[in-house]
């Protein structure tokens, strides 16, 4: 026992008597009291004088039980009292504990939060660190291994699974959790560095096709496609299409007829047939050498042929009177008048200002007109309504740049294709897209971006015209879709735009100076002027319009070129005779106002008989309007509730994309997480010294004077740190979450895509960071740290404070500039950190009656976790409600202060969301 005694006063600082010492200083105590050597003091009615103190000062402390000279003890109870957590090894119930004054040493020591030696013979103390007393307090034992002792243990608490716990441990060392998290983190490492390793050898992998099945699927006969032409003016105006046939026609070209749109579905409306008089500039040509000569060209029409396949009229535009203007007044379109049949290859044209993004935006529906109406298929209705059917590829190349090139267009095809579409089968489609758009060779390389391309611009270009085909559109809408492409791949696209628009698909392409094959391969032109239309009809006929207005066309020359120049304004230099005509750009408005907008001069194109007999212009070339009937627009119906993937798929397609992602910025990723694990570092260090002693109260009555200076900071302080450490770790990458990829989501959103499935697949994708970073954070912590708080509730509390900054942070992402920011989301999570309930402490703000603009941060309710758990289980030795009042905390509700930490989380999403659809809506149409 004498040695367990020295043994606890080496590892506390604080020496305490043995069993031997206590009871021999009692018996002397108790000699001297018998001999009547103290009762001499009753003779003094005024303990006042200095008489009274001489003579306190003639006693020794076998006759006071005080070790300093003059002191007097003072009683703390009746009776042999010791409080749980307290050694009182010499008193008994005849010599009950008492307090002396202490030296002025311990005085120091104690007002510093330290705890001194005993200053009597009968003063309890508390017990020591590594050691537990049990009830009763007469004996002091070493804490035996496997368990761990604070100051003022009346029990061994047992250590953790796995953790460090020598004998007489004052604290524990959690290591399992720690090994989990590096086990973890050798685990990510693999598996980026698998990653790395299969995405090189898939870009090293040879090409491979699936083999093409004659007979496949849906009705539509790819070699009857192939071989279908026209074979006489007085053909039906109507083609039916049989079913797989066993003589099946081999993919030749005729050579003496032109092939019909290569359309597996054929309207019912379709009321004319290709010209035989041919413009020398219609690429229907090179547009069948493709499909005949490529297998890929095949495969892709097939695929696109059975998702077109609908009895429905397709997808035609009417426009009347369109107008558009600011709402300062400014007029950008005004009196745009036209057709767009279903099938046709439109090219709108026009000079810079010339309104010819605002006119596809409007007949999008992506801006309200001023005035006028458009049309679907002859009907008056929302184009929003047809956003599954419409495909949209923007000027810029909104791409993910962290995913391949066929994830990005397999992305898109498996949210927006039908959704009884097979894997395989929408594998397959993408395959042949990718090889007829020639980016096989690059299909698993990373997009990039400006910062950091990995492919071309034009190959750029491609991936983002991609992502439209990959969705088999009804219309498809074109911003400057050959831009940056090199001459043959832009040729290619044309080809590829025009084929599919022989499959019905309505194109509409806004072009700036195109080349001469690209000019001629648009079906019909619209050329605007200062918000008004110059022209609108055959692209083989504009040249003859503008030389009727006296222009000349000079011979080798682009016509496109001429064209910018006379609509601009600067055409006096094709003009016949100088100053014959007026060349200003008002004359061409009004010119075509009066002689061409209502099809004046082309009446001869005109003649569309829907009886069956020969049309004399190829309805794409026609300014015919042609109405849909209620069953085919039922039809066509069906068709849009069809396409696009369910909704659980689309969360799990944006769940696994977003997962891809972050795989792919592993550096940002680990950074992330290692960031964390140093936050986790420095709080712990500035903890370390503390040896897991986070708080010190005032002990209970009657032992109420032994008590040190409190400690009431120490555990909010981590809190506060903790809160803080955590909003620096995780505001910035929660801010990349949607802060990146907002034109990306407006792009998805208008073409159909559920904007609460990539929110909430966008969501889901963060648990893991959000896991991991709080599981790197709170080892660390409780490593050096060492609190009293278990390991599985500390990181609880930690995780869910990175849930609630990662949710604060997706609010900032929706609400301010991308490049703003990542410092409005760190500042914005230092502000909840600081309404803690530290600095200024909750009961100061109780009094200001604010309480509630505290309760509405999550940092309060973090702060309070950790103040529960670590404060109540002293709760025997401290008098933890005296402390809970003083510094404003309530106590003992861990499981409100998590949940409410996870509500203010969801709020946080909630908000973000509503401002994710709520916020730029008009981007999203």
């Amino acid at each position: 026992m004498a040695s367990q005694a020295a043994q606890a006063a080496q590892v506390s600082g604080t020496p305490t008597l043995d069993a031997t010492e206590a009871s021999a200083l009692r018996v002397a105590f108790s000699s001297a009291t018998a001999l009547g050597e103290i009762s001499n003091l009753t003779q003094f009615t005024n303990m006042s004088t200095k008489a009274f103190d001489l003579a306190a000062y003639s006693l020794n402390s076998t006759q006071t039980g005080c070790y300093r000279p003059g002191a007097l003890p003072v009683a703390l109870a009746q009776n042999d009292t010791c409080l749980l957590g307290w050694y009182c090894p010499a008193s008994s119930d005849s010599f009950p504990p008492q307090y002396c004054p202490p030296f002025e040493q311990c005085t120091v020591i104690r007002s510093t939060k330290g705890t001194c030696n005993v200053q009597g013979v009968l003063e309890p103390h508390i017990c020591a660190d590594g050691f537990y007393c049990p009830p009763g307090g007469k004996q002091q034992v070493v804490c035996p291994k496997g368990t761990f002792c604070p100051s003022g243990s009346y029990q061994p608490l047992k250590c953790s699974f796995g953790a460090i716990c020598a004998q007489g441990s004052r604290r524990q060392i959690v290591t399992v959790p720690l090994g989990i998290m590096v086990a973890i983190d050798i685990a990510l490492a693999i598996v980026v560095c698998v990653g790395f390793a299969i995405s090189k050898w898939r870009k090293s992998r040879p090409k491979h096709y699936t083999t093409l099945d004659q007979n496949d699927g849906g009705g539509d006969d790819i070699e009857l496609l192939a071989a279908q032409s026209v074979v006489g003016k007085s053909a039906s105006p109507r083609l039916s299409v049989s079913t797989p046939r066993e003589d099946a026609i081999k993919p030749l070209r005729p050579s003496s007829t032109h092939t019909r749109r290569a359309s597996g579905m054929v309207d019912n409306m379709d009321g004319a047939m290709d010209d035989d008089n041919l413009s020398q500039f219609d690429d229907l040509e090179a547009i069948e050498d493709d499909f005949h000569n490529s297998p890929d060209m095949q495969r892709f029409i097939r695929s696109m042929s059975k998702t077109i396949e609908t009895n429905s009229i397709g997808l035609s535009f009417d426009f009347e009177n369109l107008s558009f203007e600011t709402r300062g007044g400014k007029k950008i379109l005004q009196d745009i008048t036209g057709t767009m049949p279903r099938g046709s290859c439109w090219g709108v044209m026009g000079g810079s200002g010339a309104g010819k993004s605002t006119f596809v935006n409007v007949l999008m529906g992506k801006m309200s007109a001023t005035s006028g109406s458009i049309k679907i298929n002859g009907w008056s209705k929302d184009m929003h309504k047809y956003k599954k059917l419409i495909g949209y590829v923007p000027q810029d190349d909104v791409l993910f740049p962290e995913l391949t090139v066929r994830e990005n267009i397999l992305h898109s095809a498996r949210i927006r294709l039908p959704a009884s579409w097979r894997d395989k089968a929408i594998q397959d489609h993408v395959d042949s897209l990718i090889a007829c758009l020639q980016l096989t060779h690059v299909q698993h390389s990373r997009v990039g971006d400006a910062r950091a391309p990995v492919i071309s611009g034009g190959q750029r270009k491609r991936v983002n015209i991609g992502m439209e085909l990959a969705a088999a559109p009804m219309a498809i809408f074109l911003d400057e879709p050959t831009s940056g492409l090199d001459a043959t791949s832009a040729a290619t696209i044309m080809r590829l735009l025009k084929a599919i628009s022989r499959l019905g698909v309505t194109t509409i392409a806004i072009i700036h100076q195109p080349r001469e094959q690209i000019f001629y391969g648009f079906d019909q032109l619209l050329l605007l002027a200062q918000g008004r239309s110059v022209y609108s009809g055959a692209t083989e006929d504009v040249q003859q319009y503008f030389e009727g207005l006296g222009f000349a066309f000079p011979q080798r020359s682009n016509p496109a070129d001429t064209l910018i120049d006379i609509i601009t304004g600067d055409g006096a230099q094709y003009t016949l005779g100088a100053g014959r005509r007026e060349t200003d750009v008002r004359t061409l408005i009004d010119e075509w106002k009066s002689r061409g907008q209502y099809g004046m001069h082309f009446q001869k194109h005109l003649t569309v008989s829907l009886d069956g007999s020969q049309a004399k212009r190829n309805r794409r070339t026609s300014n015919q309007s042609i109405n849909s009937t209620v069953e085919q627009e039922e039809s066509l119906r069906r068709t849009m509730k069809a396409r696009g993937a369910t909704w659980p798929a689309q969360v799990f397609y944006c769940w696994k994309r977003a997962m891809t992602q972050q795989v792919r910025n592993a550096t940002s990723f680990f950074f992330e997480i290692g960031v964390g694990g140093l936050a986790g570092v420095i709080i712990g260090l500035s903890a370390f010294a503390a040896n897991g002693h986070l708080f010190q109260g005032v002990y209970h009555l009657p032992f109420t004077m032994l008590s040190s200076a409190v400690d009431y900071n120490s555990t909010p302080q981590i809190g506060l740190l903790g809160a803080m450490a955590i909003g620096l770790a995780a505001s910035a990458p929660g801010f990349w979450v949607f802060g990146e990829e907002k034109m990306m989501y407006y792009r998805e959103t208008a073409s159909g895509h559920s904007r609460s499935a990539y929110y909430l697949g966008k969501l889901l994708s963060t648990l893991v960071r959000i896991a991991l970073s709080s599981l790197h954070f709170t080892v660390f912590l409780g490593v050096l740290a060492t609190p009293l708080i278990s390991f599985p509730r500390m990181y609880a509390a930690n995780l869910l404070y990175f849930w609630c900054i990662y949710g604060l942070a997706s609010v900032v992402s929706m609400l301010v500039k991308r490049e703003d920011g990542p410092l409005i989301a760190v500042l914005a999570s230092l502000v909840i950190g600081v309404l803690g309930g530290v600095a200024p402490p909750l009961s100061k703000v109780k009094m200001w009656h604010v309480e509630w603009l505290w309760r509405m941060s999550p940092g309060v309710w973090f702060t309070e976790s950790y103040v529960t758990e670590n404060w109540t289980p002293m709760g025997y030795l401290y008098q933890t409600d005296l402390a809970s009042k003083t510094i404003g905390f309530t106590l003992g509700q861990f499981g409100s202060d998590v949940g409410i930490l996870f509500l203010i989380g969801c709020v946080y999403r909630v908000i973000a969301y509503l401002a994710l659809i709520m916020v730029n809506r008009d981007k999203q149409r």
